[in-house]
């Protein structure tokens, strides 16, 4: 690659190589956000060439000046560190991912597995930047096994296994580890289930935040609906009261993605590629007619149907939408009392409703847009989690509830 200084050159070479690499669109979009707050650092102090050093400046606008919240911050270094290497003259993955892409010689069998598991998971609808995160771990992990001595899959031990991933830097790469343990045992490849030797290197995997019915209409009925912003953010607190949509398919809903004759809306799922669809419902179809027909701003060429109010009108994107709800919170008086404030709290609390109603797991799956019923497990595990708070005795799941907190499929209808 010729060698790019100028900021503009650099992040169009980025944005290029983000769309190459099939990132999901949210992610994108998100790291657009941040690279046009780069512009506009650059642009107020008149700088055209980047240095990393400047890419240093341009993390402290973010986290000082601008004050965007910890996960921009997050992501603002990582698109820093990628244009540092893109100013190294690397290119392609190399650029996108710097030692990620060094490739690692496994023994044969090692290696085997290894593409036998990734295929598994491309077959089960992994992105590609899922898979190559993967691989990655994985190839590190099996290195670390080999340089203890095992060359083949059958040398491998539960201790070998201990070893090898504590070399490892990071924990968290157990959760991408034990489940291609799992699959090795599941296919015969392992005599034994390795994946829960080192559980206590695995977070604690929290419960999902509730806000009760009563909250949830405390937050609607808080919305100032005679304002532009008012009309805007009630149409977008329905779509996530009702429905429990993601922040990112709101941000992303087109108005091909609304049938207003038919009373329809559906569209595919950012986080699992996986077609969403619903009825209308009369409140949700009345709260946005009002928005498109007397806010929404006209923007030649534009199809998302949510925008910001000022100008430039631009897409609003997830973290706005999350910012919002947070500030819905706390202006409802709502308190949070350590549980999550963003828009993703809406969607378990229904999960968390439906169950109480002893709504069946199929239906619940469909309405939330899971892939299987096991996806919403953790769901489940709230209610027995809030009873054990009341005073009376709590009998032991038992039926279809307790098929699902333990794994099985638990499938009757309601």
């Amino acid at each position: 690659m010729e060698n790019q200084s100028t900021f503009n050159d650099l992040t169009a070479h980025l944005r290029m190589l983000l769309q190459s690499e099939s990132y999901s669109s949210s992610t994108v979009k998100d790291m657009d956000f941040i690279l046009k707050a780069f512009t506009a650092y650059m642009n107020a102090n008149a700088l055209d060439e980047y240095t990393p050093e400047i890419g240093e400046c341009l993390i402290q606008y973010c986290e000082q000046e601008l004050k965007v919240c910890p996960s921009r911050v997050s992501r603002a270094k990582v698109i820093v560190r990628k244009l540092n290497r893109l100013y190294q003259s690397l290119d392609g993955r190399d650029a996108l991912w710097g030692d990620k892409t060094a490739v690692v010689n496994l023994p044969s069998s090692l290696s085997q597995s290894l593409d036998a598991y990734i295929s598994y998971c491309r077959g089960n609808g992994n992105k590609q930047t899922t898979l190559h995160y993967k691989r990655w771990i994985l190839s590190r992990f099996l290195d670390n096994l080999s340089a203890l001595g095992c060359e083949d899959t059958g040398d491998i031990s539960g201790k070998l296994i201990q070893k090898a991933f504590l070399q490892l830097s990071f924990s968290r790469y157990w959760e991408r580890i034990a489940p291609f343990l799992r699959f090795l045992f599941e296919h015969g490849t392992l005599e034994r289930d390795y994946s829960r030797l080192v559980q206590y290197r695995k977070k604690n995997d929290p419960q999902p935040t509730v806000y009760s019915t009563d909250e949830i209409s405390a937050i609607e009925d808080s919305i100032d609906r005679t304002t532009p912003v008012g009309i805007r953010n009630y149409a977008i607190v329905l779509l996530l009261s009702r429905y429990g949509i993601r922040s990112c398919d709101i941000a992303s809903l087109t108005f091909e993605n609304v049938d207003f004759m038919d009373n329809r809306i559906h569209f595919i799922q950012q986080k699992t590629g996986e077609p969403w669809e619903s009825e209308l419902l009369p409140e949700a179809k009345e709260a946005l007619l009002d928005y498109i027909n007397k806010v929404r701003p006209e923007v030649a060429g534009c199809q998302q149907i949510f925008m910001t109010l000022v100008i430039p009108y631009t897409p609003m994107d997830y973290g706005a939408i999350n910012t919002m709800v947070g500030a819905l919170l706390r202006n409802a008086g709502i308190p949070i009392n350590g549980r999550r404030h963003g828009s993703r709290a809406f969607r378990s609390s229904i999960a968390s409703n439906m169950v109480n109603d002893n709504v069946s797991t199929e239906v619940v799956r469909r309405v939330l847009g899971h892939g299987t019923k096991h996806a919403i497990r953790h769901y489940a595990r709230i209610d027995i989690q809030s009873m054990r708070l009341c005073p009376l005795a709590v009998p032991a799941p038992s039926g279809n509830f307790a098929e699902l907190l333990s794994g099985k499929d638990g499938g009757s209808s309601v």
